[in-house]
C-alpha cells in the first residue's frame, strides 16, 4: 500500500517546558540527561504525527549542547521531519532557552534523531514520505539522506562491535 507523502508542517511540533529545581544539577544548570530526554519526547511526537503508528527511537546523534540553560528558564524546542526513508525519519530538534526575567534567548541545542516506524509485532513499517515543496525542505532532505548514509555505515560498525562482545559472552 503506497502510503500518501506529507508535508514536514503538518506535523511540526513546539513545546515548551520550565526548568525547575529537580531539573538541574548543583550548579543550578539543566541536566544533560533531562533535556536529552525533552528532545526525545519532542521528537517522538513529530515521528508520531508524521506516520501516524508507533515508533521507537533508532538513533540520536549530533546532539550539541551549546550553552547552558538555567534555573527558571523556559526551555524552547521546535521538532520538524526532515528526511524519510522506506520506515524511517530522521527528526531535527532546535532547542533555545529564555531567561524568564530578563527575555533574552539564545541557541542551546540541536539533534538529529532517528525514528522508525513499527507495526503492533514491533517490526519496521512503511512511512509517509515528505513533500518538497520549497528550496528549504529540499536541502535538508539532501542534508539528512548525507547523514543518513553515514549513521548506516557506523551502524554497521557498531553491530561488528557487539558481534564480537557476543560472541566473547
Amino acid at each position: 500500500m503506497e502510503l500518501k507523502s506529507k508535508s514536514w508542517k503538518e506535523s511540526y511540533t513546539q513545546i515548551e517546558r520550565l526548568v525547575l529545581p529537580a531539573d538541574t544539577n548543583v550548579f543550578s544548570a539543566l541536566y544533560g540527561g533531562r533535556l536529552m530526554e525533552w528532545v526525545d519526547n519532542v521528537a517522538s511526537i513529530v515521528a508520531f504525527k508524521h506516520c501516524r503508528q508507533g515508533t521507537v527511537t533508532g538513533s540520536i546523534d549530533s546532539l550539541f549542547f551549546l550553552a547552558p540553560i538555567h534555573l527558571g528558564y523556559i526551555v524552547n524546542m521546535k521538532g520538524r521531519v526532515n528526511y524519510t526513508t522506506k520506515t524511517t525519519m530522521e527528526i531535527e530538534v532546535d532547542v533555545s532557552a529564555q531567561d524568564a526575567l530578563s527575555g533574552k534567548e539564545r541557541f542551546t541545542t540541536k539533534a538529529y534523531l532517528t525514528y522508525v516506524a513499527v507495526d503492533v509485532d514491533g517490526r519496521p513499517s512503511p512511512v509517509p514520505g515528505l513533500i518538497l515543496d520549497d528550496d528549504d525542505s529540499k536541502e535538508r532532505f539532501k542534508a539528512g539522506e548525507d547523514r543518513s548514509n553515514r549513521r548506516l555505515e557506523l551502524l554497521k560498525s557498531v553491530k561488528k562491535e557487539a558481534q564480537i562482545f557476543d560472541d566473547m559472552h
